[in-house]
């Protein structure tokens, strides 16, 4: 089933630190196309497509959470400038809603060894232990201090009242010797979410369910295809994630134009740090040891100096940590997007942006994933950027869906189990 909505809407961690230097750069250019006058939103004619399986309890899902499917997206027109603001905007807590909440971080070891860390952020005057808890996955090399992040975390806490906890992947440490691996910046590395939503669950039998941003959504997906129908979640929700890593996805394999060079240059730039701040701990691992980033040849520092796309590190790295012969193999096992399609047992509702530079049209969801099962719901709007659903006073219109979106399956949830 494809909906097409007209209505008009109603009137820092170290990858922010590095984008805020490009910013710097190239402000006001930026500023000069994005601040433009904005035409309304039935000028622009922006609609929202909707894929899902046309289902009774699906019907009742769409009409019941009318912020996602009734009112149009919004955002700065230009993309990446929306895309820039998503990291480098002023921290939302600065403001009212920042003094409404308290914020905790608490440090967990798993089973494996791992040490992760939680952070939890919370009404200052919250409910009983039925409250509805919603756990938030960043995006590559974020954190919870990154403005995206926290503005989720508010508009769960303050204008839902309930549990926001988000997992701090990119902080993870090892701490046994014999242990060693990229850790959270591996799309397929789940176990520490796993872990997270097991931990919860002890203490939680209400509603429990994961927004991932970006990335964080790919490490969702991966957990959803792992757990089936032992998943813990009772809903979740991706937003501007790329779900097809293979060599369709060009914006990975094939970067063509200064921005997307850029792009990659970036977060390149922010992994190679990491390595860096993790060089004595990474190079305990026997694979990883001989790699050309750890080589004291001029082929290791030649990498170094050439190393400016994701896959570089990937290849030199990530792959040898998870056992995989070669990238197209790594790449092949985090595409999960037609696994998920047979596994799937919670409602999920997929959000991308036609002009997010980061996911291609090519590898847009849509109605065949929808089609295939029940429990899929595809959201892709004309703009948006990559996590750009935000304006100055409103908020963020994804993560408002979402929650609508969650809302809406514990309503019919409870009204079918109450019948």
């Amino acid at each position: 089933m494809r909906l097409s909505v007209g209505t008009s809407s109603p009137p820092t961690g170290s990858f922010a630190l590095i984008m805020a230097v490009s910013a710097s750069a190239i402000s006001f250019a930026a500023y000069s196309i994005a601040l433009q006058p904005r035409r309304s939103a039935s000028e622009r004619g922006e609609d929202v497509e909707v894929y899902t399986k046309g289902t009774e309890r699906n019907e009742k899902i769409i009409s019941s959470a009318p912020h996602l499917f009734r009112i149009r997206p919004w955002g700065f027109a230009n993309r990446h400038f929306a895309s820039l603001l998503a990291q480098v905007r002023v921290s939302p807590f600065r403001g009212q809603w920042g003094k409404s909440v308290t914020r905790r971080v608490e440090h967990l070891t798993t089973p494996a060894g791992y040490d992760i860390e939680v952070e939890f952020v919370e009404p200052k005057n919250a409910g009983d232990d039925g409250v509805p808890i919603v756990i938030i996955l960043h995006g590559i090399n974020g954190c919870s201090r990154e403005p995206y992040v926290e503005q989720a975390a508010l508009h769960i806490a303050v204008e839902k009242g309930w549990r926001a906890v988000i997992l701090n992947y990119a902080k993870m440490q090892i701490l046994h010797e014999q242990l060693c691996s990229l850790g959270g910046h591996s799309i397929l590395d789940g176990g520490d979410l796993n872990y997270l939503i097991s931990y919860i669950r002890k203490d939680h039998g209400g509603f429990l369910a994961a927004v991932g941003f970006s990335m964080g959504g790919a490490k969702l997906v991966q957990y959803l295809i792992r757990t089936r129908e032992h998943c813990n979640l009772d809903a979740a929700c991706t937003i501007s994630s790329p779900l097809d890593f293979t060599t369709k996805n060009d914006t990975v394999h094939k970067p063509e134009g200064l921005i997307p060079r850029a792009y990659h240059f970036i977060i390149t730039a922010s992994l190679k740090l990491w390595i860096v701040k993790n060089f004595r701990t990474l190079r305990k691992h026997p694979k990883v040891s001989v790699s050309k980033p750890f080589r004291r040849t001029a082929s290791g520092l030649l990498w170094w100096i050439q190393a400016n796309r994701v896959t570089d590190i990937d290849s030199a790295i990530t792959i040898h940590t998870k056992g995989y012969a070669d990238l197209g193999s790594y790449y092949n096992e985090a595409t999960g997007l037609g696994r998920l399609r047979d596994h799937l047992h919670i409602p999920f509702l997929c959000v991308t942006a036609k002009n997010d530079p980061f996911v291609p049209n090519e590898i847009l969801p849509g109605h065949g994933e929808a089609e295939a099962n029940e429990n899929i719901f595809v959201v892709n709007t004309k703009i948006g950027s990559h996590i750009g659903y935000w304006l100055p006073g409103r908020g963020c219109w994804a993560t408002k869906g979402c929650l609508s979106f969650f809302d809406s399956v514990v309503s019919v949830v409870s009204s079918v189990v109450s019948d």
